[in-house]
């Protein structure tokens, strides 16, 4: 069973599920011992930390306290976030350098990717052919085709 949960809210950037470590792993294992194989962790920024005083982001804080596999998310290959392409910006295609350093220390186990693929399906493709300069970039417009 995969669980998808978030520590950010649309409409207060400052409400968080859980505010400490502490306090994430009390959240957190009520969830993995009831049989959650899988969290898939929703942030606004994958490269942000969660915590102060760690590098981890949500999804690698949620593997170290769970010892599941996690999935991390959250502005993938973008360099602007998801919430500002309501306000109509777009974001230009960005390398996943950092994404992929990561991922080889075992931060993280999986990597969902959004926007992006949404934009240009050939994304994942582009990526591991190193064709970056063919990335496209996001255009709010794209949102429209969810409908």
């Amino acid at each position: 069973m995969i669980l998808r949960f978030s520590q950010w809210k649309q409409q207060d950037y400052t409400a968080r599920l859980a505010t400490t470590p502490e306090a994430l792993e009390a959240f957190l294992q009520p969830l993995s011992q009831a049989g959650v194989d899988v969290f898939h962790c929703s942030t606004r920024r994958f490269w942000e930390p969660e915590f102060e005083g760690a590098s981890l982001n949500l999804a690698g804080w949620t593997k170290k306290l769970t010892g599941k596999p996690t999935i991390t998310v959250g502005s993938v290959g973008l360099s602007g976030e998801f919430l500002a392409s309501f306000k109509g910006e777009s974001a230009q295609a960005a390398g996943i350098d950092d994404l992929l350093g990561r991922l080889d220390a075992g931060e993280f186990d999986l990597v969902a990717v959004g926007r992006a693929l949404l934009v240009d399906p050939a994304w994942a493709r582009k990526i591991r052919l190193g064709q970056l300069d063919e990335l496209q970039p996001f255009k709010p417009e794209a949102l429209a085709t969810l409908s």
